[in-house]
């Protein structure tokens, strides 16, 4: 049993019916600031009743209302429904069913206070608000939220209510009812007992007790007079483990001189593991007790844990998901921990013109290959890109570097008030594909999966082969060809390259005919979807670039600069230098491709000569941008409705 769905509506920042499915195991949330995650997160406190650290109550603010407050709604609906339940817990259930045979769960708050200031709020099971409800089903679901600013270390202090107590307390559960049903002591109650009496005898205790008793009847008289004694703590077990405490040693294996140290001394990190330590301990040791939902909310695992420690902390996390059927939501915004969370376990947030757009990854990319390939391939720097208004994808570093510094350039030349002076002030990422694999990437984004069609039978393997690829590589899928898939809502730009034969040389008005294989992808993402658009050049980004001759020269300079030899390499480059000089005819495209072959030689490489141009870039505004690098960029900001 776990939840599977969660139905807002009016909470918040969500005014219409908005539904999230959840996975049983781990689901990581993610997004940009103020999408709504943390929204999620309260809306499952408040339907399951936590207070884990306290909540203000519902507050006005917390009934949507629109910016300009001309909208506003008067009640907040929250439905969780519970899914694969056992044939136990239906029984116990039986009154939260549906005609499925879910559990659901409902809370209504009403934006009507009563004499206390307070907002009526409604809970009930099932489909009918008449049912009868009860509260044990309800209190039974062990959930624990841990907040993104937690005081790990005050949770975790001797105390009444703490965290280790309540461990404590919870893993002891049914020797207490059974002792206090007795009236016995248990093992814990009798050893204080015992060492209270011991330390009562000690001479310097008992001097003290008998001179304060002594005080207290000089004080009072016999009539009026009490009797104290001196002894370690509380004697009940529920006191005795709030006077416990945790401390820590710095390693693994200490020794019986170690010395352990206080909470206060170790790290913010090293606290909120530990504190997540207990719950989790919590959680597996009553495993053989509770079977009903075990739900950890945690906002920002990734606070205060450096890297390394985030993928081991979030890699246990799935483990004990797994193992000990802990259903653990997590929001984030950390890229480490979004890159090693599998596809099928992110749930993206996403603002949009209509509103806020809530998408479960494994909705989007059902293809085996290209989910297999996102989560080998979806590393730190490529996980940003689900946490962007729109991205860019290249091919390689030299791209990376160079289009985001391009785009500022071309920005600045339109000078238009209503656009950003940058990609990185519109929220757009370029995302270094490191090949031509981003066909697997805009499996997030671009909403069809075509439906091969079946082998025949006299088909032979590599006739069939033939006639799938053909299939996939069509420019348009009728409508019982594909299966509509969900989508992150973002515009999605891809720059990449023709790739001609080697030798050729093409312009504008003799282009050449391109071996890139993706190519296909152009006409069909076009036709099949709003989100994504690919745009190629006439050879490779680097020969485009140098077709232009102001840009030529930049690039010339840099090839000069590195060269050592007073070869004919030399003397051609300053040949090149001294026709634009003096305005001979050249023939740009031999130049282009002469650059080209030196920025792809063993003495420069292409990622040396990028770092040295966007030097050069920052130090002039005459380079000038290729067209397909301004298509890409009017897309992705959608300059003129491109």
């Amino acid at each position: 049993m776990y939840l599977s769905d969660l139905q807002i509506e009016g909470y918040r920042l969500f005014k219409d019916k908005k539904v999230i499915h959840f996975d049983k195991g781990l689901n990581v949330l993610v997004g940009e600031n103020g999408c709504g995650k943390s929204t999620v997160i309260d809306a499952i406190r408040l339907l399951l009743n936590e207070d884990e650290y306290a909540r203000s109550g519902i507050l006005e603010e917390d009934f949507y209302s629109s910016a300009d407050k001309k909208v506003m709604v008067d009640k907040i609906s929250i439905k969780g429904r519970f899914g694969d339940l056992s044939e136990k817990k239906k029984v116990e259930y039986i009154t939260w069913l549906d005609k499925d045979y879910n559990a659901i769960l409902n809370v209504d708050i009403n934006k009507k206070q009563d004499r206390r200031n307070n907002y009526k709020k409604s809970i009930w099971g099932g489909e009918s608000s008449n049912s009868i409800f009860e509260w044990e089903p309800l209190n039974d679901i062990q959930c624990v939220y841990l907040p993104a600013l937690r005081d790990a270390e005050r949770k975790l202090k001797a105390s009444r209510g703490s965290r280790l107590a309540r461990l404590l307390i919870n893993l002891s559960q049914k020797e207490l009812e059974e002792k206090r049903k007795t009236g016995n002591l248990t093992e814990i109650e009798k050893d204080v007992n015992d060492f209270n009496d011991t330390l009562s005898k000690r001479t310097d205790i008992a001097r003290a007790n008998e001179l304060i008793n002594d005080s207290l009847e000089k004080a009072l008289g016999t009539i009026f007079a009490q009797t104290t004694k001196i002894q370690f703590g509380e004697v009940t077990f529920e006191r005795i483990v709030e006077a416990l405490r945790i401390v820590f040693f710095p390693g693994k294996l200490p020794t019986e001189e170690s010395v352990f140290r206080n909470l206060f001394e170790n790290s913010l990190g090293y606290n909120n593991l530990i504190y997540l330590a207990t719950i989790l301990a919590e959680f597996e040791g009553l495993k053989e007790n509770y079977t009903s939902p075990r739900i950890l909310l945690i906002e920002e695992l990734e606070a205060h844990l450096h890297p390394q420690i985030q993928i081991k902390v979030l890699k246990y996390l799935k483990e004990q998901a797994d193992k000990n059927e802990i259903q653990v939501i997590i929001t984030t915004h950390s890229t480490i921990i979004a890159s090693t969370t599998p596809v099928d376990n992110i749930i993206s947030f996403n603002t949009t013109s209509n509103g806020i757009k809530i998408t479960s990854l494994k909705e989007c990319v059902i293809n085996k290959k290209a989910k297999q390939f996102i989560n080998r391939w979806l590393d730190a720097t490529r996980s940003t890109l689900l946490f962007s208004k729109g991205n860019i994808l290249v091919e390689g570093l030299a791209e990376a570097l160079l289009v985001p510094k391009l785009a500022e350039l071309y920005l600045a030349k339109m000078k238009k008030d209503n656009l950003p002076r940058s990609l990185e002030e519109a929220g757009i990422s370029v995302i270094n594909m490191n090949g031509i694999y981003f066909q697997y990437f805009l499996k997030l984004y671009d909403g069809y999966e075509p439906i091969c069609p079946e082998k025949n039978g006299k088909e032979t393997k590599e006739a069939y082969a033939n006639r799938i690829d053909t299939f996939r590589k069509k420019e348009k899928f009728e409508n019982e060809e594909y299966k509509v898939t969900d989508t992150i809502p973002i515009r999605v730009s891809v720059i990449t390259d023709n790739d001609p034969d080697k030798e050729a040389k093409p312009n504008k008005d003799t282009p050449a005919e391109g071996n890139n294989p993706q190519l296909f992808l152009m006409k069909q993402v076009k036709n099949m979807t709003n989100n994504c658009r690919i745009f190629k050049n006439l050879k490779t980004f680097e020969y485009e670039l140098s077709l232009e001759k102001d840009n030529a020269k930049i690039m010339i300079s840099i090839i000069l600069d590195l060269l050592t030899t007073n070869g004919d390499v030399k003397k051609r480059m300053e040949g090149y230098l001294d026709a634009y000089l003096n305005e001979k005819t050249v023939n740009q495209e031999d130049i282009a491709y002469d650059i080209l072959m030196q920025i792809d030689s063993s003495y420069i490489g292409k990622g040396v000569f990028a770092q040295l141009l966007l030097e050069k870039l920052d130090e002039s505004n005459d380079f000038i941008v290729p067209d397909y690098i301004k298509k890409a960029i009017n897309f992705v900001l959608n300059i003129d409705g491109e």
